[in-house]
């Protein structure tokens, strides 16, 4: 009788383990999830076309349409730049993300693309004209300290997640 219960114990156990330690693998990554989101501009009077989103640090609140440009899976590479005003954040996106990124910045001209990470809106560039080259710059309301852990972060999450 005692083998009997042993048994499922043993086995609950096993699971039990092998649970907690498929959740630590994830918990380990320290996952950075990249978006780039554009600004809605058209009145939205109660719709629930996007949302809105506050920068941490200027405080500047930002709709935004409800998809975004490009997604986690388009962003090939993140990069930490010295540009002439500071610190920035350069994206390299794939071939479908660039067409989607020249679309969306010759549509929305003068809006502004919301850099996301995990949801949060951490930097926001005004459009001036189209980007065509799939590469997109933006300043980060992060501080200098903090920003080459989140690249490499992030750098991380988009190999994770494009392995799968």
């Amino acid at each position: 009788m005692k083998t009997t219960i042993l048994k499922p114990l043993l086995a609950l156990l096993a699971c039990t383990l092998l649970i907690l330690t498929g959740c630590r693998d994830e918990e380990d990554l320290n996952l950075k999830v990249p978006r780039l989101m554009v600004e809605n501009r058209g009145v939205s009077y109660g719709s629930l076309n996007g949302e809105s989103v506050v920068l941490p640090i200027s405080r500047t609140k930002i709709s935004l349409q409800k998809d975004p440009v490009v997604n986690e899976f388009d962003i090939v590479n993140v990069e930490l730049v010295k540009v002439e005003l500071g610190l920035a954040l350069m994206l390299q996106v794939s071939e479908r993300g660039a067409r989607a990124l020249y679309r969306a910045s010759v549509t929305n001209n003068g809006g502004r693309i919301v850099l996301m990470v995990n949801d949060n809106p951490i930097g926001a560039r005004r459009l001036n004209g189209a980007i065509p080259d799939g590469t997109f710059y933006t300043f980060v309301e992060v501080p200098d300290d903090e920003l080459e852990a989140l690249v490499l972060d992030m750098k991380a999450t988009i190999v994770e997640l494009q392995s799968e």
